[in-house]
């Protein structure tokens, strides 16, 4: 009768309360609902990540494991975010599809560029930064972007270097046939094979590898870009923020995991702000320089004092004939030795210096434009010093190595037929920003005739950037005027400017190397006095001539002659 009671009443007290109670079961779905809904979207994601061939950056080892710079970061980045890697192996170009459909989340290693912008996304702080160096068989000389023109170039398909290339091609006037590989190892190979002349690669990649194909560096290197992991455009944003967040925090120190990364693929120690190295190798090549100087000077007064004694033994020659023989001939023997020493000297020590004079433009800008991170002021100050510096010695190098070949008769051209206004308004587009930042007025009088002139085209721009770059160095106000014509068959071309003008008793003296019109102790100008040298005997091997026409406080007037119809060029050694 009790337990009766019991359940008759706890049955009462479920349906009094039914409401409520079905009240509480509806709010713990809910919470469970809400529970699973939060906690299934946050389980670890699975990354599809496309890697190809570039290593140290991203490659596969010889395990068939994924390796390299972007991939220990990633793994890093990944164990911290509770992230699923997946790496897929592709090339280069297959990568860059598959990530445009949406078929890959992530691709490593990929340059930022305005036209990729378009296509992918991009997360803010770069891994790394690279640039293009151009590599070549050992013994093909290639020093200067001019030295690719009419040679076949290998680069990798749809890669920031093959844009490049036609994009300087085209900028240049430069006629570079780019041939395509599907990936970097490839790209070297066609140089190997002969398929192709010159390779373009990213640095780290020819840097690592060259040695296996037996190709070597060149003097070129250009265009720095920044490095990142790309994702379908308008997906994964919050994985690019995440990769963000966790480059910011450990490049902000440099016992951080990044910068152990680094060191274990390029066993390099990655300094931070001025490397010290760049700051003392400047002074060491500044002083090599100095001592290049005075050694070409102590040459030539070698040179000079062998050749008066030469003249004065041929005047007693009549009377002596017989004794002075042999020691005539090894006087002659002695100056020529030392002629041909100085020339091989020069051009040795001159092609030597402008690799590393290279490097440091190079690396100066890369600095100045703050890519591994920012400077103070005065840090930009003396980098500015640097870059500045190295550049006046590579023009200063690239005059002696030009001086050297012209004595030594070995200075080629290469005439051909080229349009007149463009090589002129060429130059002028070079000038203008030097004479806007002094206030001078630039005027360009163009002529209908001539339109073509048969000259060699990169020695010819050479001339008219010297003598410009001249009148604009010593005019502090008024104009500079360019003007030409035809006349008797020859073209005439004028540049005149109201500088400080000329001493009479210099005008004579003006042609000769090194010399210049301020030679005093206290000069006020730089330069070394070769290219007023250099610019008349290119001229005169192309068959014209420069005259000068000057008054001191009123300026000066260079007068350029040159034939419009093909002669021939005078040669200055037996064998041509």
């Amino acid at each position: 009768m009790r337990k009766g009671s019991k359940r008759c009443f706890f049955m009462d007290y479920i349906r009094s309360r039914g409401e409520e109670i079905d009240r509480i079961l509806l709010y713990a779905f809910l919470i469970f609902a809400f529970a699973l809904f939060i906690i299934v979207p946050f389980h670890a994601k699975t990354l599809k990540v496309g890697i190809a061939q570039n290593k140290p950056k991203v490659y596969w080892d010889e395990q068939g494991n994924p390796s390299g710079i972007f991939v220990d970061i990633l793994d890093y980045i990944a164990e911290q975010e509770d992230w699923e890697i997946e790496y897929q192996k592709a090339a280069w170009d297959e990568n860059l599809q598959l990530l445009e459909s949406n078929q890959l989340d992530l691709v490593a290693d990929v340059a930022f560029t305005t036209d990729r912008d378009k296509i992918y996304e991009f997360h803010q702080i770069p891994v790394l930064f690279s640039w293009t160096q151009i590599f070549a068989r050992k013994g093909f000389q290639i020093s200067r972007l001019e030295d690719l023109n009419g040679l076949r170039v290998a680069a990798l398909k749809n890669s920031v270097q093959a844009s490049l290339l036609q994009e300087m091609g085209k900028g240049l006037h430069l006629d570079i046939t780019v041939v395509t590989a599907t990936s970097f190892d490839e790209v070297l190979a066609l140089v190997r094979d002969n398929k192709a002349s010159a390779a373009a690669t990213n640095y780290h990649f020819g840097k690592l590898n060259a040695r296996r194909y037996n190709l070597e560096e060149t003097d070129i290197l250009f265009e720095p870009s920044s490095l990142h992991f790309a994702a379908p455009k308008g997906r994964h944003i919050d994985i690019l923020k995440t990769i963000d967040k966790h480059l910011a925090d450990q490049k902000r120190r440099p016992d951080t995991q990044y910068y152990r990364i680094l060191k274990k693929h390029t066993s390099e120690e990655h300094e931070h702000g001025i490397p010290i190295w760049l700051i003392w190798g400047s002074l060491a090549l500044i002083s090599v320089t100095i001592l290049l100087l005075v050694t070409v000077i102590i040459f030539r007064h070698q040179v000079h004092k062998r050749t008066a004694e030469l003249k004065r033994a041929n005047q007693d020659m009549e009377k002596r004939i017989e004794e002075r023989t042999e020691e005539l001939s090894l006087a002659m023997h002695k100056a020529q030795v030392a002629d041909m020493l100085k020339s091989a000297f020069l051009a040795t020590m001159s092609h030597e210096l402008r690799t590393p004079l290279n490097s440091v433009i190079g690396f100066t800008g890369i600095l100045l434009r703050q890519m591994p991170g920012p400077l103070n002021d005065e840090q930009k100050k003396m980098l500015s010093i640097v870059q500045n510096s190295a550049r006046h010695l590579l023009s200063l190098i690239n005059d002696v190595l030009d001086i050297s070949k012209i004595e030594a008769g070995e200075l080629e051209l290469h005439m051909k037929e080229i349009e007149l206004v463009p090589i002129i308004e060429d130059v002028f587009a070079l000038i203008n920003p030097q004479a806007e930042e002094k206030g001078l007025e630039l005027n360009l009088r163009v002529s209908d005739h001539p339109r073509f002139i048969i000259v060699d085209e990169r020695r010819f721009e050479q001339v008219l950037i010297n003598l410009m770059g001249n009148a604009v160095k010593f005019t502090f106000q008024g104009k500079i005027t360019l003007s030409y014509y035809a006349e008797n068959n020859f073209l005439i071309l004028r540049i005149e400017d109201t500088g400080i003008g000329i001493p009479n008793e210099m005008l004579s003296k003006l042609f000769q190397p090194f010399m210049q019109v301020d030679m005093g102790i206290d000069r006020k100008f730089e330069g070394t006095g070769l290219g007023l040298f250099i610019s008349r005997k290119i001229i005169e091997m192309m068959g014209g001539s420069i005259e000068v026409q000057s008054e001191p406080d009123k300026g000066s007037c260079f007068t350029i002659k040159l034939p419009l119809s093909p002669q021939e060029t005078p040669c200055e050694n037996e064998s041509c």
